[in-house]
Order: structure tokens, then C-alpha cells, then sequence
């Protein structure tokens, strides 16, 4: 079973500086990178841009701390590798046409941050893997933070500012300074949504950025064994046809499944029970065998689930049933 849970994104504090030959105001030279929040160690596509100049006619130098990385004409983008956590990469860009030169420089800053969903659904209590966002179903998602100070001390995250997004909305309530949780309820099936957080110090001097798709998954139910010395044997879900001594129990656990649903066994096609376990009793003399259901339905989003499973029983006897 899996879950879209966990979505890497990164940050980085991007500040235009110094400019020379402006047009009544306007930054005749630009500059874009990307990706837009790069991470420590990451490698960045640098790119110029102007809507004022014309950059094919022009000499373009690229430098990073003062290094130059690229030199040629037009727009075509150049590679820069930034460093590590905290550490700061000046690019500048230096446009030259017609006698005049241009510039534009930014600070990048690398920042990190990851975002985890923890849906709040079903699973069987020693379940060590990760369950699955049930439609209209709680979920709590957790941003952990990486942003550094210029000596590469990490920040406190009680005192960064974070900003929680539903799509292009805002969630006002949900943000502030230390909110780097939040509780959500997870969309209808097939609807998903994306989540994302910005996260900045209080001055704006680094910012950080992850999103995550909120995917609601169906919901499945699993029958295990339940053994009465060892208890119920979460290690293998059973399928197929199982053979049963005289006596077997078994256990439903539904999974991704939002809270408030109820097991229905079905032997053979009818009703018995709707407590966790059944057992199965073979009687009488002989063999023979049975179809087993377990059923799970939520009635608040008509959530549906089933596991089937065949059992074979002694020789030419009976099958008797009862609850536990």
C-alpha cells in the first residue's frame, strides 16, 4: 500500500541589485532562474531577459561570485552551481549594446524544505507503512524547515513565518509565524488539490517553498488470520482459498478509510456478523467449502470496500458460523 505523502521542494532568496542606464524607470535588463527555489547543492539554470534591449545584438556575461560562468550573445541560459545550506551565490549580468552597458545581479540563497502528509485513516495497529488519503478524510501535513543563516546556522522553526496555500488560496487562519503544521480535510475522489507552504524568515531574507498533491486513494479492506496463541497475523493478508482446521478465526482491517465504517461478513452469500473477527467451525463429517466476505462501508462518503476469500473445511461436513 502507498501514499503520495512526502513532496521536496526548495527555497532561495532571490534580491535584485545594483542596475545602470534605465528607461524612464523601467529595469531594462532581467533575470530569471530555475528552478525558482533551488537547494543547497543544486545547480540553476540562469537566464537574461529584456524587453527594452536586444540581447541577441548585445555581449552577455554571466559570473557567480565574481567568477564569470558564461559569456556570448542573446538570451540562451547558463548553468550555475550553488553551495551549501546558509551559503550565499551572487550572480550578475552584464549586457552590453551600442556603447552602453547593463546590468542586474541576484543573491541566491539555498533553502530547504519538506512537506509530509499524515492522513488520518484506517490501518491495523502495527502498520509501519505510510496509509493513504481518504477521500473527505482528515489529514494533518507538517512542513520541516532547512533555511540557515550566512554562517550556516539552521533557523529556529517556531520563529519562521509560514504561509499555507489551497491551490491560488490563501489559508489565512492556517498561517503565521511558527504554524509549520496544519489540519486539512481531504478532497472528494478524483478531485485532487495541491497544498503548498511558503516559508520565510520574519524580514524576508530567505524564503522556502514546498507543495504537495493531496490525492485521495480507494479504500481496500485486508482478512488475516487471527491465531489464538499468537494473535492476529498482520505479516500475510490472506487471498485466494485457505484451508481451515476444525475451527479458524479471522480478522478484517480496512485501510484509507476516513473513520466511522462497519464490517459486514457474508458466508455463502449471507449475513453473519459484524464484529472484526469470525470464526468458522467445520461440524458434522466430511469436507467441503465456503466463500467468506468482509465488507466495509462508510456512510457518510459511501466509501466501499470488500475482501474475498475461499475456505476449505474437513471432509463431508457442514460449516458452521459464529461472531466473536
Amino acid at each position: 500500500m502507498g501514499i503520495r505523502v512526502l513532496l521536496v521542494a526548495v527555497g532561495a532568496f532571490l534580491l535584485p541589485l545594483t542596475m545602470h542606464a534605465q528607461f524612464a524607470g523601467v529595469e531594462p535588463l532581467e533575470i530569471s532562474i530555475t528552478p525558482e527555489y533551488p537547494r543547497p547543492y543544486q545547480t540553476v539554470s540562469v537566464r537574461p531577459s529584456s524587453t527594452l534591449i536586444d540581447l541577441a545584438a548585445a555581449s552577455v556575461t554571466v559570473s557567480a561570485n565574481g567568477t564569470v560562468v558564461g559569456q556570448g550573445s542573446g538570451s540562451a541560459p547558463v548553468n550555475v552551481a550553488l553551495g551549501g545550506p546558509g551559503s550565499l551565490t551572487t550572480i550578475r549580468v552584464s549586457a552590453t549594446v551600442e556603447g552602453k552597458t547593463y546590468t542586474r545581479e541576484l543573491r541566491v540563497r539555498p533553502a530547504e524544505v519538506s512537506l509530509i502528509v499524515e492522513p488520518q485513516t484506517s490501518r491495523h495497529p502495527f502498520y509501519a507503512g505510510g496509509t493513504g488519503v481518504a477521500s473527505e478524510g482528515q489529514l494533518r501535513l507538517v512542513a520541516i524547515s532547512d533555511l540557515r543563516s550566512s554562517a550556516g546556522t539552521r533557523l529556529d522553526p517556531a520563529t519562521l513565518v509560514y504561509t499555507w496555500r489551497l491551490g491560488d488560496r490563501i489559508l489565512e487562519a492556517q498561517s503565521g509565524i511558527g504554524k509549520y503544521y496544519m489540519s486539512a480535510s481531504a478532497p472528494v475522489r478524483y478531485r485532487d488539490t495541491v497544498v503548498s507552504v511558503t516559508v520565510t524568515t520574519q524580514d524576508s531574507a530567505i524564503v522556502s517553498r514546498a507543495e504537495v498533491l493531496v490525492a485521495p486513494i480507494d479504500p481496500l479492506v485486508r482478512i488475516y488470520r487471527n491465531d489464538p496463541l499468537l494473535g492476529p497475523l498482520f505479516d500475510t493478508a490472506l487471498s485466494g482459498t485457505v484451508t481451515m482446521d476444525d475451527e479458524e478465526t479471522f480478522r478484517a482491517v480496512p485501510y484509507h478509510f476516513a473513520g466511522g465504517s462497519g464490517i459486514t461478513w457474508l458466508v455463502n452469500g449471507a449475513e453473519n456478523g459484524s464484529d472484526r473477527d469470525i470464526t468458522l467451525r467445520a461440524t458434522g463429517t466430511g469436507g467441503g467449502s465456503a466463500s467468506l466476505i468482509a465488507r466495509v462501508k462508510q456512510a457518510a462518503t459511501f466509501a466501499l470496500a470488500e475482501a474475498r476469500l475461499g475456505v476449505k473445511f474437513g471432509e463431508e461436513r457442514a460449516l458452521g458460523i459464529f461472531g466473536l
